[in-house]
């Protein structure tokens, strides 16, 4: 039996992993000439440094991202942070330090009372509270990708009750040590190809041929592999893809994501020793500094996307410049815009991601599936986890 895993991002490869750890034969295919997907660093010209695609930060409760990493020996690669958040209100010049379990007492009556209801957006629940405004809003936009207003409580529920409401542990905010790719990209090719699996990389499916809910053909440029009666597809592609692919998939509308890097010509003085600040009353979000790039991280930046990379720039810069008191210009930029970077989390949208089975030999992979988390890090690794089980027959609970 030969299980074919198509998409190499993080979904590809934690469902890759799973099934050479179940003892399938494996072969993984990747349209683009590196592995990672989204969660991939590469050095950028224009700032003669290594940049992420994106700045993320994980929390000790993400239990399916750290036992990908210690599967493949890289937990060492990331760095703890403290537990604590610091803030900036731009608007009105106040500085703090949000530490979320003394916050919690804010939350835990308005979200967990809603627990056995329908789903509905948080904002409907806290829009008026003060701590919701000075720190679970902005923590909200970047963890669903979606205006807390119109985010799914139930999602967020789940996410808090894995982190924050399981353990101080549970909330600990770790970042990178130098990027995602030494992270979660190299360490998992190495390890599977340890394992034996054969590795594909620019290497795109164009079609799959079906009979029913059968894959019968995977049709690549160079080959067309005719599937055995006991082989296995995993189709670990973005949502836009992968619908292309399968009949039936239903509409799942995105919401982008603005990431800007900048070459610093002088280090901050008052960045937090944490690393990384939250913004308020600005259009940039959350900053991290590593080494000599300052990024920033705009979530559900619909509006923002629409700008040119110019104004882009200029209007993060000038946030970043007032936050961190710096008084010269970058050396460099470099503005990324990711106009489907997720889901759009509402309660609407919640209710229609796709299981992961999806016909007799086809299991579908992807931050986008029903995990019941959002497209973050640890929702692409567990739908990995959850294709493994598939895989072995094992009911599916997210």
């Amino acid at each position: 039996m030969t299980v074919y895993v198509v998409g190499a991002g993080l979904a590809g490869l934690s469902s890759a992993l799973a099934a050479v750890d179940a003892g399938f034969k494996v072969e993984l295919h990747e349209s683009a000439g590196q592995a990672g997907g989204r969660c991939r660093s590469w050095h950028e010209p224009s700032l003669d440094e290594v940049i992420d695609n994106g700045t993320h930060m994980v929390l000790g409760g993400n239990r399916a991202l750290f036992t990908y990493l210690r599967r493949i020996d890289a937990v060492d690669q990331l760095v703890p942070a403290p537990i604590a958040f610091p803030m900036i209100d731009l608007a009105s010049g106040q500085r703090w330090t949000a530490t979320p379990w003394r916050l919690l007492p804010s939350l835990i009556a308005s979200l967990w009372r809603t627990r056995h209801d329908a789903d509905i957006g948080i904002g409907a629940l806290l829009g008026t509270d003060r701590n919701f405004l000075r720190f679970w809003e902005p923590v909200i936009v970047s963890v669903m990708n979606t205006p807390a207003e119109a985010a799914s409580a139930t999602v967020f529920r789940r996410v808090l009750a894995l982190t924050l409401w399981r353990s101080l542990a549970a909330s600990r905010p770790f970042v990178v040590r130098r990027s995602l790719s030494d992270t979660f990209v190299t360490p998992a090719l190495r390890t599977l190809e340890a394992a034996g699996a054969r590795i594909a990389l620019t290497h795109p499916l164009r079609r799959l041929i079906l009979s029913g809910t059968r894959v019968q053909e995977l049709v690549f440029d160079d080959r067309t592999i005719v599937l055995d009666d006991d082989d296995r597809v995993v189709l670990a592609l973005p949502w836009a893809v992968a619908a292309g692919m399968v009949p039936g998939l239903p509409s799942l509308p995105s919401s982008p994501i603005v990431n800007a890097h900048f070459r610093l010509s002088q280090h901050p003085q008052t960045l937090p020793a944490a690393g990384f600040v939250g913004l308020l009353g600005s259009t940039a979000q959350w900053l991290f500094v590593r080494g000599n790039i300052l990024s920033v991280t705009v979530s559900a930046a619909g509006a923002l996307a629409e700008r040119s990379v110019e104004e882009i720039r200029q209007i993060l810069w000038r946030d970043v410049a007032a936050a961190l008191d710096l008084r010269t210009e970058p050396l460099a930029a470099r503005v990324i815009k990711e106009k489907r970077a997720t889901l759009f989390h509402t309660p609407e949208v919640e209710a229609k991601r796709p299981n992961a089975i999806a016909g007799d030999n086809l299991i579908l992979a992807g931050d986008w599936t029903a995990t019941g988390l959002p497209c973050t890090l640890e929702g692409a690794i567990h739908s990995g986890t959850l294709a493994g089980k598939a895989l072995r027959g094992s009911r599916l609970i997210p």
